[in-house]
């Protein structure tokens, strides 16, 4: 069996994957962060080479460390031109709740040991070794805090991401004390909002973190932040995003407003992958509302009516 190697590596996500048209198989070795720029990157590099035939296809997410909507989408473009069957490897507990979120768990054939798939999809000793090399070959780095993870993927070298930490600290300390913060439309700020949530959802909400753990809070951030970001402000980084809550014995409120043109969830994506953020919202949260950001003066740019996104979560005693 001819296998072609091509790889794909970003600040924190990479991977390794191998094909054969002759025997209609490919391989994925995902590894890091499956962030939205990193899989519509893969997605295009693909997207030549499963559409003209259907492939039996083999993800290993063994060191996959967060998976956004997109990630989730990309896997289900791929069901779209599986021959036989799509298997994924187990993924993390963490992972496998974004799978849980949107009810996709049951559409795909998990294993737990590569060695399974000579049994169940006849798959040759040469793929199987191949899929043990490469998942023993990736290294798996884990920060000890996730901001500072979510920060790093930002940046391209680690000490580009550590000078960057000190102009954000004024930022960081806001979200640490205040009842409502105000970010610059850029990426980076990203790992300011989770800071936000993650203080608000566990320390004065005191919600259990069996229930939301860091890596729904980062999806959450991420989902939120991007959004008004791409939909608000076109990528412009003047504009502004501001997060506020508000907290009873029945409920927590989470509001996060930009002053963007203004998202209608019923309009169309013209994404190359479906968006699900809005429907990971809806399984995290009792209640979603969607409405114009409120009118006042701003300091940051103003594009249209903007969008303020409410997030209600009940509160059980």
């Amino acid at each position: 069996m001819a296998l072609k190697k091509e790889s794909l590596e970003f600040i924190n996500f990479h991977t390794r994957y191998y094909y054969d048209r002759a025997q209609n198989i490919f391989i994925f070795i995902l590894s890091g962060s499956l962030d939205k720029e990193p899989i519509l990157e893969l997605k295009n590099r693909i997207h030549d080479l499963i559409t003209t035939r259907n492939y039996n296809f083999i993800v290993d997410l063994s060191h996959v460390t967060y998976i956004s909507s997109t990630g989730l989408g990309f896997l289900m473009y791929l069901m779209k031109y599986r021959n036989d069957f799509i298997f994924l490897s187990s993924p993390s507990e963490m992972i496998f709740k974004a799978f849980k979120l949107l009810d996709t768990d049951d559409l795909f054939m998990f294993y737990f040991n590569p060695d399974e798939l000579k049994k169940r999809a006849s798959i040759s000793d040469e793929i199987i070794n191949l899929i043990k090399e490469e998942t023993q070959a990736i290294r798996d780095i884990n920060y000890k805090k996730r901001w500072v993870k979510i920060l790093r993927e930002n940046f391209p070298t680690y000490y580009e991401a550590m000078k960057e930490v000190e102009k954000l600290t004024p930022f960081i300390q806001q979200a640490e004390q205040l009842e409502a913060i105000s970010l610059p439309t850029q990426g980076k700020y990203i790992c300011v909002l989770y800071k936000f949530l993650d203080r608000i959802l566990f320390r004065v909400a005191k919600l259990n973190r069996e229930e939301i753990d860091d890596v729904i809070v980062e999806l959450i951030a991420k989902e939120l932040m991007t959004n008004s970001i791409k939909h608000g402000y076109d990528n412009k980084p003047d504009g502004i995003v501001e997060a506020n809550y508000s907290l009873d014995k029945e409920k927590l409120v989470f509001n996060v407003i930009d002053y963007g043109k203004g998202f209608f969830p019923q309009k169309a994506s013209h994404d190359l992958i479906p968006p699900a953020g809005l429907e990971l919202l809806r399984k995290i949260f009792d209640k979603v509302d969607i409405n114009e950001a409120p009118k006042k003066s701003v300091e940051g740019r103003v594009l249209g009516k903007g969008t303020m996104v409410t997030l209600t979560k009940n509160l059980v005693s």
